[in-house]
């Protein structure tokens, strides 16, 4: 089991953007019924036909935390930006970091810049700037934008 995104993911992306919506279904279904978490994470981010927005809701969160439960990384870091910042669940710093964290752990780049910061600003989790830092900069090696733009600016800053 992949913690982290696989060929599915990219066959998925391929498929909603040439809007084969019935591919993506006969796609991910067997994936689902079997377990993977990867697929009943991207199983969470599509509507069903006819599906009204307060059924998408509810089932796009209980996929997600299923998904998130069994270890797949963007799960985890989807539900903890949820949480970071109060979208469609409570807002909880602390809880968000407690999805976060394995997301970092699992080497999931978004994860890795979202909980390093965490740990530099002590949000939700006790202050680390070195661990932070760490992260930070292991996610900026993996190409995450947001890592490098963190670390650009603390640069500029660093020299005035």
């Amino acid at each position: 089991m992949s913690n982290l995104p696989t060929d599915l993911t990219s066959e998925y992306d391929r498929l909603v953007a040439s809007n084969d919506w019935q591919s993506v279904s006969l796609l991910l279904a067997p994936l689902v019924e079997s377990g993977s978490p990867e697929a009943i994470y991207l199983s969470s981010m599509s509507s069903y036909p006819g599906e009204g927005s307060s059924e998408f809701e509810a089932r796009h969160l209980r996929l997600l935390a299923e998904a998130a439960g069994k270890g797949y990384a963007p799960a985890q870091f989807t539900l903890g930006m949820y949480h970071l910042f109060g979208d469609r669940v409570p807002l909880d710093p602390g809880l968000a970091m407690s999805f976060m964290g394995p997301a970092a752990a699992h080497g999931y780049p978004p994860g890795e810049y979202e909980y390093g910061f965490a740990l530099l600003r002590g949000m939700g989790v006790a202050k680390d700037e070195e661990e932070g830092l760490r992260l930070i900069r292991k996610a900026a090696a993996a190409g995450n934008e947001v890592a490098l733009e963190f670390l650009r600016e603390q640069e500029g800053l660093a020299r005035r």
